[in-house]
């Protein structure tokens, strides 16, 4: 019976070895898309205001001359 139990934890480890949940490949794709957009969304919301900050510094510099 002890050689059945470990026989079982052994195969049921060696599938899923760290415990984590197995994700369907729907999911994973549908988690790659969501994670890209928010990459490319925060990175040009950035590069609009640094845009920004450097127009206005530029325009007080010429007002200020």
């Amino acid at each position: 019976m002890r050689d059945l139990a470990l026989n079982f934890t052994s195969t049921h480890q060696a599938e899923n070895p760290r415990g984590f949940s197995e994700v369907g490949e729907n999911k994973q794709l549908l988690i790659a898309i969501v994670v890209r957009w928010l990459f490319i969304f925060l990175c040009s919301n950035i590069s609009v205001l640094l845009v920004r900050q450097i127009f206005q510094l530029h325009i007080s510099k010429l007002l200020s001359a």
